[in-house]
């Protein structure tokens, strides 16, 4: 007797005629779910883009007219600033995405294990194993190896462990832009976490400096972990190479280590340094990633509905 076939998300048994996507049935439901476009999660994308750049732009022309701040203001405006551009698209994505929105357990679940293993493993990894910050800035080619292959692939993995381990095997997990989602969001648990270490280790910031730091790691990181979060949705939904997740993981990496560099030789300007250009930088990545991953998503559904017309 022929092995019954079932749907690749849920295990229901399926008829002929099958509904087939990367050579996997799909059931008539979430054959639907799999291609169905998350309009919420392009608006609050953009929205984050577009805010966050406005919104530190502000502060620093802003910090430029205030007088002496003290020191114990400095750590609690920087705390503050820390998690300003995470709490903004989570609270904008969840009014967009009202309809038919992903589990609150969920997104919160994935966006504080990757801020934990941030803390847990990657801080460690940067400061306790590798103490990156006595060697790396030495030459340009050791900063660069040392962002992109500890600082890069560390963050890639604790993107892709996060979402793996809370939802990738479950039931929430039945469209294409749920790897974008979820992805996008422990890129902002990563972000999160780096941005409060760097207002501790600082002893505050700057607020001019400062908030345009913060700003471009969440925007930065945020693109990152939807762009990994891509290629593991091509690998659930589609049957793909074993190589597939792991290119996508160093793509990510290689991109993250490459734009870390980047900032720091970008801003720097003799002896002096140039946020604006971290920010303009910044902003430009998100905004790249941004069109590149809509093209994606784009080419994907069509290649679907093409098939389902055929």
């Amino acid at each position: 007797m022929d092995e019954q076939v079932r749907c690749c998300i849920c295990g229901d048994p399926v008829q002929p005629p099958y509904n087939i996507l990367g050579r996997r049935a799909y059931c008539e439901r979430h054959f639907a779910l799999v291609n169905k476009p998350n309009v919420g999660f392009w608006r609050a994308g953009m929205f984050q883009i577009v805010l966050m750049g406005l919104f530190s732009a502000i502060v620093a022309l802003l910090a430029s007219n205030l007088g002496q701040v003290s020191h114990t203001a400095l750590i609690a405006i920087g705390l503050f600033l820390a998690i300003v551009p995470s709490a903004l698209w989570l609270v904008f994505f969840y009014r967009q995405d009202r309809l038919e929105p992903e589990p609150k357990t969920m997104i919160a679940q994935v966006f504080l294990l990757a801020l934990v293993l941030t803390d847990v493993v990657g801080i460690r990894v940067f400061n306790d194993w590798f103490e990156l910050a006595r060697w790396a800035p030495a030459e340009t080619l050791t900063s660069l190896l040392a962002d992109t292959l500890v600082v890069g692939f560390t963050v890639a993995a604790i993107v892709y462990v996060a979402v793996r381990l809370v939802v990738y095997t479950t039931p929430e997990f039945d469209e294409r832009m749920d790897g974008i989602v979820y992805g996008t969001v422990a890129g902002l648990g990563v972000a999160t976490l780096l941005n409060l270490h760097y207002v501790i280790d600082n002893n505050g910031v700057a607020l001019g400096p400062g908030t345009i730091h913060v700003v471009t790691t969440a925007l930065a990181q945020a693109s990152f972990g939807g762009l990994l979060g891509y290629f593991m949705a091509q690998a659930k939904f589609e049957h793909r190479p074993a190589w597939w997740v792991p290119l996508g993981l160093a793509v990510a990496a290689i991109l993250n280590g490459v734009f870390t560099w980047l900032m720091s030789e970008i801003s720097a300007s003799g002896l002096t340094v140039q946020p604006w250009r971290s920010l303009a930088l910044g902003v430009a990545l998100a905004l790249a990633v941004f069109g590149v991953l809509l093209a994606l998503m784009r080419r994907a559904m069509q290649a679907t509905l093409a098939q389902a017309a055929g």
